[in-house]
């Protein structure tokens, strides 16, 4: 008989670079260009636990998907352009400068995640839809520091849903 084990062993043995990744937001321009990192939010089921006597027992799948936010950090460019891309979005649905009740045509974008390969090819999709922000960071000025270190922004990001695709925009098997 012949040994089956080489078979079973693993046909890619390149590594996920954590620096290689370019990000696409569609209505941020600028921010996604600056991007100093960005990650695959975390996905967990909800689940319910049942009381015994001595410890309560988790029962898997009992309602829906929960999704983690989407981090971004980004480079703020001098003129605060790609910073006040999501300053003033925020804004403007957040109602802080009226009462008046916007329309929705750009309430959501949708995002795209690319992995690269160690190569700089590109490997895999995550695709956001209908991303919309929640936070962006404060800038904080300091003449006290002795070297000069360039501002980041984090925002925050909720969406509705991801999909890991393929580098064809496939689905992930």
């Amino acid at each position: 008989m012949a040994a089956e084990w080489y078979n079973e062993q693993p046909k890619n043995r390149n590594f996920l670079s954590p620096a290689g990744f370019k990000l696409d937001l569609e209505i941020f321009h600028g921010v996604d260009f600056f991007c100093q990192s960005a990650s695959i939010p975390e996905i967990a089921i909800t689940f319910a636990e049942v009381d015994t006597p001595y410890r309560k027992v988790p029962i898997a799948g009992s309602g829906g998907i929960n999704f983690g936010d989407l981090q971004v950090r980004f480079l703020i460019d001098e003129e605060l352009k790609n910073y006040n891309t999501i300053h003033s979005w925020i804004r403007k649905y957040g109602l802080s400068d009226s009462r008046l009740i916007p329309g929705e045509s750009d309430l959501y974008s949708n995002a795209r995640l690319m992995v690269l390969t160690s190569h700089n090819n590109l490997n895999h999709i995550i695709e956001f839809t209908n991303l919309f922000r929640v936070s962006l960071s404060g800038v904080p000025f300091d003449a006290t520091i002795g070297d000069v270190e360039y501002f980041s922004a984090d925002v925050t990001f909720k969406y509705e849903r991801y999909e890991l695709l393929d580098e064809k925009f496939k689905p992930l098997k």
